[in-house]
């Protein structure tokens, strides 16, 4: 490779127009025109022939750090203070404050869900089993209170996950708030039983 002309795009242009070694096979003009449309395969097969080549040529003997460890540090434009932070946090197997924070919301989340299922589930079969009239209406005005308790706990745990949604600064990450009716409905039980 010629790197005495430092100008890229005469360089670039010497080498389109550089000779074929001789025992190259002859190439028509589509065939250059689609040397130069080459599909992805293509391309990692020609980059990987040119790694190739240019190993055997000793190409890579003398690169700086060879025979050394990688540099482990993942991203060289964290700040200094951050990078320490990090390790310290690493080293010490902890977790920022607000990835904690969010695992505490989801499993109250979680919880919550796990309560809500087999609450409803034991109504319903209780609900299967009442044939006296009085003790059927006990039992709905129970569970109409108990709907009323699920939603005084929905809201507060929409409280705690949007202050967990304000604190952590990654967005993709957000945690949807609860709604009763659709965490109901997703486990088959009704809003309020007649």
């Amino acid at each position: 490779m010629d790197t005495t002309n430092p100008d890229p795009r005469e360089r670039a242009r010497d080498y389109k127009t550089q000779e074929e070694p001789p025992d190259a096979p002859a190439e028509s003009t589509t065939d250059s025109k689609s040397r130069l449309h080459r599909t992805p395969e293509q391309w990692q097969d020609l980059v990987s022939q040119r790694i190739e080549e240019a190993m055997r040529a000793g190409e890579f003997d003398n690169l700086a750090g060879k025979g050394k460890p990688l540099n482990p540090d993942p991203d060289p434009f964290t700040p200094a203070d951050m990078k320490m932070a990090n390790s310290l946090l690493r080293n010490n197997e902890l977790v920022p404050a607000w990835i904690s924070d969010r695992k505490a919301v989801l499993e109250a989340i979680e919880r919550f869900r796990v309560k809500l299922q087999t609450t409803a589930a034991a109504y319903q079969t209780a609900l299967e089993s009442v044939t006296v009239p009085q003790h059927r209406e006990e039992l709905v005005k129970r569970y109409n209170a108990q709907v009323e308790s699920w939603r005084q706990e929905i809201i507060e745990l929409n409280k705690r996950i949007q202050t967990q949604n304000l604190r952590q600064p990654v967005t993709f990450l957000e945690i949807y708030k609860l709604r009763l009716d659709d965490e109901l409905a997703s486990i088959g039980a009704p809003v309020n039983r007649q």
